[in-house]
């Protein structure tokens, strides 16, 4: 079993792209015009900057929210591997967002939380609306900023009950990250805080440590 995906969120910085990039992750997360404030927020035209300076075959991902047409100008203007709808959005919302976004070659992840009502019925109603991917995150959409822990019980039962990858999130770092990955066999872990000096600010240190622990766990 090798380690899984690593998608490394809330980028700001042009160092921090190239850092993320040369220690090894897979996927760049930029936070782009999210309906409330939080303090990764860039405007398109900042994640645009940024997101030019991300060699292939590492990704990107658009994590934002909002109306279909408000998320598709998005994915239109920046064309990232990746939209994440981290907000409330319904099936039918979705699965629209998701046949005209793969028209772009953009695929859809949607963001899915503990307290949904009927999460696991939920959750298989997203993948079959056509969504690429469901992350499972504990941080409620109006509390995008505050911390929560990840659920491996849970998303087992939540990849259990649906087709496509559950990617797991919620204070994943260096301290546990290979204990899920080894725990789990989950296929893309999501960081955000974990890895950060301050908000916005990556530590190339505890960078460094989440991949080495990975390593120990799993191998490459």
């Amino acid at each position: 079993m090798g380690r899984p995906r690593v998608k490394i969120c809330g980028l700001q910085r042009l160092e921090d792209v190239e850092m993320c990039t040369r220690l090894g992750a897979d996927v760049l997360g930029f936070i782009v015009d999210y309906p409330q404030p939080v303090p990764w927020n860039l405007t398109a035209a900042e994640a645009k900057a940024l997101m030019a300076a991300v060699p292939l075959p590492v990704e990107t991902c658009v994590v934002t929210g909002g109306t279909v047409e408000q998320v598709y100008a998005i994915g239109a203007a920046l064309r990232p591997s990746y939209i994440q709808l981290h907000w409330e959005s319904s099936p039918a919302d979705s699965g629209q967002l998701a046949e005209r976004l793969g028209q772009l070659g953009v695929k859809l992840i949607q963001t899915i939380f503990p307290h949904t009502t009927d999460l696991e019925q939920t959750a298989a109603v997203f993948c079959r609306a056509g969504v690429f991917a469901l992350l499972l995150d504990p941080r409620r959409p109006e509390q995008a900023a505050q911390g929560g822990e990840a659920d491996i019980a849970l998303w087992r039962k939540i990849q259990g009950a649906v087709s496509c990858p559950v990617i797991l999130a919620g204070g994943i770092g260096p301290q546990n990250a290979g204990d899920f990955a080894r725990e789990s066999g989950v296929w893309m872990i999501d960081l955000l805080r974990g890895v950060e000096q301050t908000s916005g600010v990556k530590d190339e240190a505890l960078v460094e440590a989440l991949f080495l622990a990975l390593r120990d766990a799993v191998g490459n």
